[in-house]
């Protein structure tokens, strides 16, 4: 696993894989679920937008507001969203009137 320096937090994966599974979760024909994976072992949660990365990337590439930061937002609105709760809820509870009344 990737560790920084004198890091306290060896589960983060560190920028350069963060882009790349954005590159995956953007592109249309990928349909795996990599959310809570990023949350619970990726470690985007210790990534703090400070965007030292685009400072200090040789390519001048805004990798934090046009990748991390995206993630993170798919992020939120999956583990701390309330109105996505209720959202889902709502669209399970519509779902299950319509299997029991094919049924």
């Amino acid at each position: 696993m990737f560790s920084l320096p004198g890091c306290l937090h060896d589960r983060f994966i560190g920028p350069r894989f963060l882009i790349h599974v954005a590159a995956l979760e953007v592109h249309p024909l990928d349909t795996t679920d990599r959310i809570e994976e990023l949350r619970n072992t990726q470690g985007i949660g210790y990534c703090n937008i400070t965007k030292c990365c685009t400072k200090v990337c040789p390519e001048s590439i805004q990798i934090t507001d046009n990748g991390i930061i995206p993630l993170k937002e798919r992020v939120v609105d999956q583990f701390y969203d309330p109105l996505g709760w209720i959202w889902k809820w709502l669209k399970r509870k519509g779902d299950s009137r319509i299997v029991t009344r094919e049924s």
